[in-house]
């Protein structure tokens, strides 16, 4: 990954579905699909947002209407193609988001050892 590197960055609730599939898991399985350099989903303790109510880990909700952002990286023009399909995915949940987007500068990008058991979802 070299040049153009641009973060893209996705706020959305953790109750989001497309169909029964939870709204971040689909935009990360696209990602990958996609061909993208690395996605990861970060779940957040407190937010508000467009509607200004307030979201916490310590409240009780049934669901743990808590919010994610999901963080994807990889060179501006396929992170620029890849917006479209984001945007076809949060219309289809229905509901709110936030979608941002910046250069960064990426220091190091490499391949290691992994444990593959968990990359089957």
């Amino acid at each position: 990954m070299e040049g153009a590197i641009r973060l893209l960055k996705i706020y959305i609730s953790e109750t989001d579905m497309v169909g029964n599939m939870p709204l971040y898991e689909e935009i990360v399985r696209e990602a990958r699909d996609f061909g993208l350099g690395g996605a990861t989903v970060y779940r957040g303790i407190l937010s508000f947002g467009a509607s200004h109510s307030i979201y916490s880990v310590k409240m009780e909700f049934p669901k743990n209407h808590v919010p994610v952002a999901i963080e994807i990286v990889d060179e501006k023009p396929r992170i620029e193609a890849f917006r479209e399909k984001v945007k076809q995915l949060i219309d289809a949940s229905e509901k709110g988001a936030l979608v941002t987007v910046q250069d960064v500068d990426v220091l190091d990008y490499r391949r290691g050892r992994k444990y593959n058991q968990f990359t089957s979802f």
